[in-house]
C-alpha cells in the first residue's frame, strides 16, 4: 500500500482529510486535518473537550455551517469523525445502533456549488475494529446526484490507516474527491501528527488533530 504520508501529500490542496487506523505498535488513532484558500477558513481553530472537537471561528464573524462545526464525537467505545454537522447526525445513528455506512445515505454533499465538497466521514471502535469510512459526494457527470463511496474494514492490521480526502487537486483547480483509501504507516501514533502536517502545503494548511482511540476523552489529542 502507499504511505500514509505519500498519499496526504500527492495533492496540494486535499481540503478536509482524515484518516484512522492502528500504528505499527497495534495502537488505534484518529486524524483530522484542515486546509484552506481564503482568509475566512484560515481564521479557524480545533476547540477540545472530553467528548467533542470542535472547529471554530477565530475571526468574529458569523457562524458558517461549511466552515465551523463538530470535527468528532465519541463515546465510551466508539468514535465518529467528519467535515461537517453529518457528525454529530452520523453520533445519534451510532447511539441508536444504526449502521453508518447506510445512515451515510440520508447525506448530501455540502450546499456550495460549483464546488460541492464532499461530506466525509469514519467511524470506529476504541479498539480500532469495525471501522467504516466513507463520503457523500456528487456523482461525476451528473451532479445533482449523491453516490456514497464507503469502505468497511472489520479489523485493521497493525501500520494500516483508512483515509479520505475531500478534494485532490490544487488549490487553482479544485478537484473533488471523497474516494476512501487504504494506506500503511510506519510510524507510532504520537509522530502522525508531524507526518501528516509536514505533508500539507504550509500557505494553505490550518489545524490538524491526532488522538488515540482507546483514551477515555479526547484531552489525549495532538494538536497543530
Amino acid at each position: 500500500m502507499t504511505g500514509l504520508g505519500e498519499l496526504v501529500g500527492a495533492s496540494e490542496y486535499p481540503g478536509r482529510g482524515l484518516a484512522i487506523g492502528r500504528d505499527v505498535d497495534g495502537a488505534g488513532f484518529a486524524a483530522y486535518w484542515l486546509t484552506g484558500r481564503s482568509p475566512a477558513s484560515k481564521q479557524r481553530k480545533l476547540v477540545v473537550s472530553e467528548h467533542e472537537i470542535v472547529v471554530e471561528d477565530l475571526s468574529g464573524g458569523a457562524t458558517d455551517d461549511l466552515r465551523h462545526y463538530t470535527a468528532a464525537v465519541r463515546a465510551d467505545d466508539w468514535i465518529v469523525v467528519g467535515n461537517g454537522t453529518q457528525v454529530a447526525e452520523l453520533a445519534v445513528a451510532r447511539r441508536a445502533g444504526q449502521d453508518l455506512q447506510l445512515a451515510l445515505r440520508d447525506h448530501g454533499y455540502e450546499p456550495d456549488p460549483p464546488i460541492r465538497t464532499p461530506r466525509i466521514f469514519a467511524t470506529a471502535l476504541v479498539d480500532a475494529t469495525e471501522v467504516t469510512i466513507g463520503s457523500a459526494r456528487s456523482l461525476p457527470g451528473a451532479e445533482e446526484f449523491v453516490q456514497h463511496p464507503s469502505l468497511h474494514l472489520p479489523v485493521l492490521p497493525p501500520g494500516t490507516a483508512a483515509t479520505v480526502s475531500t478534494y485532490n487537486g490544487s488549490s487553482g483547480t479544485v478537484t473533488v474527491s471523497g474516494i476512501p483509501q487504504t494506506a500503511s504507516l510506519a510510524v507510532p501514533w504520537t509522530a502522525v501528527a508531524d507526518l501528516i502536517w509536514q505533508q500539507l502545503n504550509p500557505a494553505l494548511r490550518v489545524a490538524l488533530f491526532v488522538t488515540p482511540l482507546e483514551a477515555s476523552t479526547f484531552e489525549a489529542a495532538i494538536l497543530r
